[in-house]
């Protein structure tokens, strides 16, 4: 198995400061066009399920990939960023938001499959900001899914998600490795991390890719995304 851990195009809160980012924000114009050269990337290698995060900026990062590829994009809580859909940010604390509707995501994203989870209430449902703990526990269950699912496999997977979760995986994934932005270095936008697995072994092919964009259209990196 091959499998492609893809942050989404730069969002529109890359952008702004802390006080003035949104819950859901869509993609920048640098942003469309980052996630333009995933698609042509893809087009030209060989991809066999793509799985994308529900937040919008990762859903639209998926449909230029869905486009080259052919493929019918899974949409998937799990993968969703650190803390879940909230408004807010520290200093004011954070308020639980729906996030998009299965409805919503169908009527703008066409052709996308939500998971069972996502309904009416929307896919985060207005719970409070996702706890450390949260977190962990998440990461690992995505992690054995992912595994148990097509580790034994010869498939390429592709999840589009979001920087810290994206941390966050690769370290449950190479645990023996500091997979942090104080040592790895921040994950830029649109950039690929992949990783073979196969026969219970886990190989880092390549971190943080960004060659497949021209150096006009690569953003400064951060070293925390959360909510943005």
């Amino acid at each position: 198995m091959h499998l492609y851990l893809i942050r989404h195009g730069q969002s529109e809160n890359n952008a702004l400061e802390e006080s003035l980012r949104v819950k859901d924000p869509g993609l920048t114009e640098a942003g469309l066009t980052q996630v333009d050269y995933l698609g042509k990337w893809f087009s030209v290698r060989p991809l066999d399920v793509l799985i994308t995060s529900p937040f919008r900026r990762a859903l639209l990062t998926t449909v230029p990939i869905a486009k080259a590829t052919g493929l019918t994009p899974i949409v998937r809580t799990a993968i969703h960023e650190v803390g879940g859909c909230v408004s807010g940010y520290p200093a004011i604390g954070y308020q639980g938001e729906p996030g998009m509707t299965k409805m919503e995501i169908q009527k703008a994203f066409p052709g996308f499959e939500p998971e069972p989870d996502i309904d009416e209430r929307g896919w985060w449902k207005s719970k409070p900001y996702e706890s450390k703990e949260a977190r962990i526990l998440r990461a690992q269950e995505v992690v054995q899914q992912i595994v148990a699912q097509y580790a034994e496999t010869d498939l390429h997977v592709a999840l589009v998600m979001h920087a810290d979760f994206k941390h966050t995986l690769l370290q449950h994934f190479l645990p023996d490795l500091p997979m942090d932005a104080e040592h790895f270095g921040a994950l830029r936008n649109a950039g690929i991390s992949t990783l073979k697995i196969t026969n219970g072994s886990v190989i880092l092919e390549n971190f943080n890719c960004i060659q497949h964009m021209p150096a006009v259209i690569i953003t400064p990196a951060s070293h925390s995304e959360t909510r943005i």
